[in-house]
């Protein structure tokens, strides 16, 4: 898995309608904008919707290209990032509760080439994009690697395209080739970098997933859930060493990362080190007593003694 899967938020057939404040509540989200090169981007819009509780608002990053919105309810916020000069992006973020604690997300917006005026090229461009967003991946794919012959000074962000594409249809070779191309370009974007890594690492590319990361700017990841794949990637691929490392750097990112701990002591274990297990496991037991990790924990406690 390159990403931890977020469920969608069911909505409620009511006769009563929403008001434009339902979206209002206790919850707060916040994050910071990027250009590729890890620049802030000041003056960037972010709008923020909940479609289920009907409304949001738009909040501005300031000259840190940070940005903050408190008073809002949980739900499944769709969050869309605009900025002059650069390709908007949009998101789903889940705020499964409004006492919940999420790490601030960090976006890179990659600047925009020229507006294609061909409307040929325009129509292939809508068709691929279209594709994409409709889940169609490899007639995606075909039609950004087609536009690469047709929109050259847009390479970067093709080639982007299409590595995602390939990333869904567990093409991962071809994905890790088209992010390097990226890299090629773009060598200090470390969003990308972990993608690739992933990538690379679900695709039991072991040593070139090791190869992208010791590049990788650490200190530019905030969302524990990137490093808790490479973790599981590793594991899987039998570096329980490795994995230790990334499971350590999702815990150094969220002190309460239960699985995070489980996986680590099962790292811990593979490699013998029964006194760090029995550390992580305590600690899974101590944070989820009641939960099915937590009692998965509890036995492997007991095993150990």
């Amino acid at each position: 898995m390159l990403l931890r899967r977020a469920l969608a938020a069911l909505l409620l057939c009511v006769a009563l309608p929403l008001s434009a404040q339902d979206w209002k509540g206790q919850g707060r989200l916040s994050g910071k904008v990027t250009d590729a090169e890890g620049q802030p981007i000041a003056g960037a819009k972010v709008k923020l919707d909940l479609p289920e509780r009907g409304g949001g608002t738009t909040v501005t990053t300031n000259k840190d290209g940070k940005w903050a919105l408190g008073g809002i309810a949980a739900g499944t916020w769709q969050i869309d990032f605009e900025a002059e000069g650069y390709t908007k992006r949009a998101i789903s973020v889940p705020l499964p509760a409004e006492n919940a604690r999420l790490n601030p997300i960090v976006i890179a917006l990659q600047k925009a080439g020229p507006k294609p005026t061909d409307p040929a090229v325009v129509s292939h461009l809508d068709a691929a994009e279209a594709a994409f967003k409709d889940g169609r991946y490899a007639e995606a794919r075909a039609g950004f690697t087609k536009l690469l012959a047709e929109l050259p000074d847009q390479a970067v962000s093709l080639q982007q395209r299409i590595g995602l594409c390939a990333v869904q249809e567990k093409d991962f070779a071809a994905a890790v080739a088209s992010f390097e191309q990226v890299l090629a370009a773009q060598p200090a974007n470390h969003q990308i970098r972990a993608i690739a890594a992933q990538a690379a690492l679900e695709g039991g590319l072991v040593d070139k997933g090791r190869t992208l990361l010791a590049s990788l700017d650490e200190s530019s990841i905030t969302n524990p859930d990137v490093f808790f794949n490479m973790g599981v990637n590793f594991l899987n691929a039998n570096a329980p060493d490795d994995a230790i490392r990334y499971f350590g750097l999702a815990i150094a990112r969220d002190a309460a990362y239960v699985d995070g701990y489980y996986r680590r002591g099962l790292a811990f274990l593979q490699t013998g080190r029964k006194d760090e297990c029995r550390a992580d496991f305590e600690k899974v037991v101590a944070l989820a007593p009641d939960t099915p990790m937590g009692e998965m924990a509890k036995k492997a406690l007991a095993s150990l003694q």
